[in-house]
């Protein structure tokens, strides 16, 4: 996408006038999207009927953020996660034993973080790591 270039600043009569910038993140942001959903064509089962069926019960079964309250904290859930990364398995998708509760923040960045590694973060009370199946825990 050609953006002409806008002055941040202009003077009119004497005042500074900002002039806000073009709306390239927006653009950007909507480029991005539609290459998702033609590399991950599952996407759209989110906006399933069945799928907002399953995350409201889900939601309402497990209301708690379920990594907050095994560290101890009372966290809302607003988001309902799956355990295994589906890819675009309908059986794994829509299987409420393969789901879990999560806050926004714990997914947003703890759970991405263990999909993009692909084992758990932390360590117990030792240092060891948690996760059995950590780099670390080879062979052992």
């Amino acid at each position: 996408m050609q953006t002409q270039p806008i002055p941040h600043h202009a003077s009119c009569a004497g005042r500074q006038v900002i002039v806000p910038k073009p709306l390239d993140r927006r653009y950007r942001n909507r480029e991005y999207d539609a290459k998702r959903r033609a590399e991950q064509p599952w996407r759209k089962l989110y906006k399933s009927a069945r799928w907002q069926s399953l995350r409201s019960a889900q939601l309402l079964k497990q209301p708690l953020c379920e990594r907050c309250d095994r560290e101890g904290r009372v966290t809302p859930a607003t988001v309902v996660h799956h355990r295994r990364a589906h890819k675009g398995d309908q059986v794994l998708f829509f299987d409420p034993a393969n789901l879990s509760s999560s806050c926004a923040p714990c997914h947003d960045q703890i759970e991405q973080i263990i999909e993009a590694r692909g084992f758990e973060v932390g360590c117990d009370r030792d240092g060891r790591p948690i996760a059995a199946d950590h780099p670390w825990n080879a062979g052992r």
